[in-house]
């Protein structure tokens, strides 16, 4: 970096730098000097160490002052709580105590009778859970009272001495005083004790725990989930045996103890007179706000001597090292200026032209790439910069002698980075020399590339205006002429040289008016407005304010518009004309429509006549057909001897195949006509689709093996479908056989089966000759066989499809056929549930599912 005084820089490469200036840099003060900043810096640091101590020291105090202040709160809250169950229990035992001094007195007659209000009154005490007097001839309970559990009580309170008893295991208290009665017996007066109902409700996280004398819980207020436990209190949590002795026996309180992931505080209270505790854990209680005081105060006692100690040795520093910190000054200034300079992405050099050499400081030497800053000769310097800048460079440090300063924008060789540099003459005291030039290199990188996007946003934004297709002006808040695009200049012929940035609104509008033949719609001073040229083009024209106080200016051509709006005129003439002539043809139509109608119900009399006449016929054709299928079916068996050549079993087979053949068909026309004639009446019941499945798979099993064919079935445990089981079957049959027949030796027929929404689906796949798309609709006619070389070898009616598919219909089901010519024929047919209730988590649509369950048969 470039330094403040005139000593002569080293000429030459990396030369180092003159002793004398060296010294100049060099701090002022002497060891001695330094020797004694260091002593008081360490006598300081001692004081500070010292006195930080004493605070600690005094802190710690000061909080274990307070935890202590925390367990006895909680053994106060103990003690109160053993006191007030202590109250409780005395007003128990009182109320016993009064109940066998009145029961005593009563005479012996009716002393059982009237015992009992004195012990409905002792039940009904709060905490008692009933109560009972026991006599060597008897007991009388209180009203619910549990006569055994009572007498039990009775037996451990009188044992215990002290007429007190308590049950870990079964987590209940009670009471018992003798009776001395006239006749010199001795009966008790008994009480039970609900140990729950002695303890209060417990709030802010806080247990209380009633506890026998080994530390066994009678009662836990809040209970929680898992009940009483029965083990000891005191060997449940991690306690000391000092701890542990100091709360059984005298109380206390114990903080610190570690519960769960936190810790608690455990305080215990003896019951005056009896061998029971309460106990009362919860959060450790800590007054932070007490504490945050307590630590405030000594930060404030340890801050003030500890700035009373800098304070002094700073003052006794800055007495003894005047000279040094001027020195320090000037270090200090120049590693500003270097941090500023790096900082700011800039570098300084420093160009000798009597010795031609250059001084590059660290900072500029890292922003073309190099290690570090150096001395280098002029024409190394020159050469870190493109070639194209290079003589520019050198011409602007030659003419500084004339032009003064230097302002020149170079980028880096094979770099790319932007510099600017700028520098002027070295001014050496009062002279000026014009053979040193100094300067700084300010990376302009970014400013270069944001320059280079701005000129490449305007001319993305220059592009896409010109290529609108409408026109485009853009006016300053001043309303003059900023931006505009061709279209605008067109529609209002302006030269190239009439338009102008800087150009008035009103200036513009003149011009632009000797194109203008007229304007509509803009009397009220709106801002949307039409425009007809001289030309006989149309202009839909808006002006909208920018959000600078500026306007832009848009126009559109609606010439064509305008145009359909002229016809849309004239055929809306031409319309009225011919709702015109409808109306007088009106009459006209209402004849033929009627003549429609009669037409319509003589072809469904005729299509009735002839269903009718078909299923006459099958009947009449039925009767015979039955004989010769049952006499052929007896001479195939041979039934009454042997037929002789055996070219009469061919014959016989041949005509119980044809009479079979016939008689099926038959069937299928007579069904037909049924439907077609609205008189196919369905026996629906609940039926397995699984059963009706395997039967049909069972009948066509053995063609198939003819063929070779593999018949494979996947099916799920469907449920129950509302079906007549004879359609099924057909059905069923019908997809079947045809799978088979139209099926090649060696191909495969699958039966699927899966569930859609309200329904079951059943899926036929075969992969057979299949089916050209055009083809697909016309299988569902009656009568209505595809014409292929396959299909002329094998015989059919055209019936089974067409009566499948009227038959699932009938049932309120849908039949789909998905085929691909040469690979396979797919056919899909659902039927309703037995009970309309969906399937669980199935909610697909069935073409949806069909069509999944099509692609993964394919």
């Amino acid at each position: 970096m470039i330094r403040g005084d005139n000593a002569a820089r080293p000429s030459g490469r990396n030369r180092p730098v003159p002793a004398k200036r060296r010294a100049r840099l060099k701090p002022a003060a002497s060891s001695t000097g330094n020797g004694n900043v260091a002593w008081i810096v360490i006598a300081v640091f001692v004081f500070i160490v010292m006195f930080a101590a004493v605070i600690g020291y005094k802190l710690y105090q000061e909080r274990s002052s307070m935890l202590a202040e925390a367990g006895q709160s909680y053994a106060r809250e103990a003690a109160f709580l053993a006191e007030r169950t202590t109250s409780r229990l005395s007003a128990i035992d009182s109320s016993v105590r009064n109940a066998v001094m009145a029961v005593g007195a009563l005479p012996d007659e009716t002393r059982n009778a009237q015992s009992r209000a004195f012990l409905d009154a002792l039940a009904a005490a709060p905490a008692v859970t009933d109560a009972a007097f026991l006599t060597a001839t008897g007991q009388v309970p209180s009203r619910g009272g549990d006569v055994a559990a009572l007498m039990q009580a009775a037996d451990d309170a009188l044992a215990s001495g002290t007429g007190l008893a308590s049950s870990s295991q079964t987590g209940s208290m009670a009471i018992a005083r003798p009776v001395a009665l006239p006749d010199g017996s001795v009966g008790a007066i008994v009480v039970r004790i609900d140990p729950f109902a002695l303890l209060p409700e417990q709030v802010d996280g806080r247990v209380a725990i009633l506890a026998d004398s080994a530390g066994h819980p009678l009662s836990i207020r809040p209970l929680p989930a898992a009940g009483l436990f029965t083990e000891s209190l005191f060997d449940r949590f991690p306690l000391t045996d000092d701890q542990t002795a100091r709360l059984r026996n005298r109380g206390g309180a114990v903080t610190g103890v570690p519960i769960g992931e936190g810790q608690a505080t455990v305080a215990a209270a003896t019951l005056p007179g009896q061998d029971l505790r309460v106990v009362l854990i919860g959060p450790m209680r800590f007054d932070n706000s007490t504490w945050l005081r307590t630590q405030i105060l000594y930060a404030l006692l340890f801050i003030a001597p500890v700035i009373f100690a800098v304070g002094l040795g700073a003052a006794l520093s800055m007495q003894m090292s005047n000279l040094r910190e001027a020195r320090v000054a000037l270090i200090d200034s120049e590693r500003r200026f270097r941090v500023a300079i790096e900082g700011a992405r800039c570098g300084v050099w420093d160009w000798d032209r009597k010795s031609d050499a250059v001084y590059v400081t660290d900072s500029m030497a890292r922003i073309l790439g190099r290690d570090q800053g150096e001395v280098i000769s002029s024409a190394e310097f020159l050469a870190l910069f493109s070639k194209r800048d290079r003589e520019r460079l050198s011409a602007a440090v030659r003419g500084s002698a004339r032009a003064g300063d230097i302002d020149v924008e170079v980028q880096a060789a094979n770099l790319p980075i932007w510099l600017q540099l700028r520098g002027r003459p070295w001014n050496a005291g009062e002279s000026v020399t014009t053979e040193r030039i100094v300067g700084v290199a300010i990376d302009v990188t970014e400013r270069k590339g944001a320059q280079a996007r701005v000129a490449a946003a305007e001319n993305r934004l220059r592009a896409a205006l010109e290529s609108m297709s409408e026109s485009f002006v853009l006016w300053d808040s001043r309303r003059r002429l900023v931006l505009w695009n061709r279209k605008f200049r067109d529609f209002f012929d302006f030269t190239d040289s009439g338009l102008r940035p800087g150009l008035t609104y009103p200036d513009v509008e003149t011009e632009a008016a000797r194109a203008i033949s007229a304007v509509h719609g803009a009397e009220n001073g709106s801002e949307i407005y039409e425009i007809e040229l001289r030309d006989g083009r149309w202009l839909h024209y808006s002006e909208r304010p920018t959000a600078d106080g500026g306007l832009v200016s848009v126009g559109a051509d609606i010439t064509d518009l305008k145009r359909q709006e002229s016809a849309l005129k004239n055929s809306e003439t031409a319309l009225k004309r011919t709702v015109e002539d409808v109306k007088r043809n009106e009459s006209r139509i209402a004849e033929l429509a009627k003549k429609y109608e009669e037409e319509k119900i003589r072809a469904e009399e005729a299509n009735r006549s002839k269903s009718e006449f078909l299923a006459n016929m099958s009947h009449e054709l039925r009767t015979p057909l039955n004989a010769i299928n049952g006499f052929s079916e007896i001479m195939l068996r041979e039934m009454f001897g042997p037929l002789g050549d055996a070219r009469y079993a061919d014959y016989v087979k041949d005509i119980h195949t044809s009479g079979e053949h016939l008689l099926a068909l038959i069937n299928d026309i007579l069904d037909m006509s049924k439907i077609e004639a609205g008189k196919m009446q369905l026996q629906t019941e609940p039926v397995i689709p699984r059963e009706a499945i395997e039967q049909c798979l069972r009948l066509v099993r053995g063609r198939a093996e003819e063929k070779s064919i593999r018949l494979t079935a996947d099916m799920i445990d469907a449920p129950e479908v509302e079906a007549d089981p004879r359609a099924l079957k057909q059905v069923l049959l019908n997809l079947c056989s045809n799978a088979v027949k139209f099926t090649p030796e060696g191909g495969q027929v699958t039966v699927r089966t899966f569930a859609v929404d309200r329904a079951v689906a059943i899926q036929v796949c075969d992969s057979g000759i299949g089916i050209a798309q055009e083809d697909i609709p016309r299988l569902a006619r009656p009568f209505e066989q595809i014409e292929s070389q396959h299909s002329k070898s094998h015989q059919g009616s055209g019936l089974g499809l067409a009566l499948s598919k009227s038959l699932v219909e009938m049932h309120g089901g849908k039949l789909a056929i998905e085929s691909t010519l040469g690979e396979g024929t797919t056919v899909t047919f659902t039927l309703p549930l037995a009970s309309d209730i969906p399937i669980a988590g199935d909610t697909e649509s069935f073409d949806e599912d069909f069509q999944s369950r099509s692609d993964d048969a394919a």
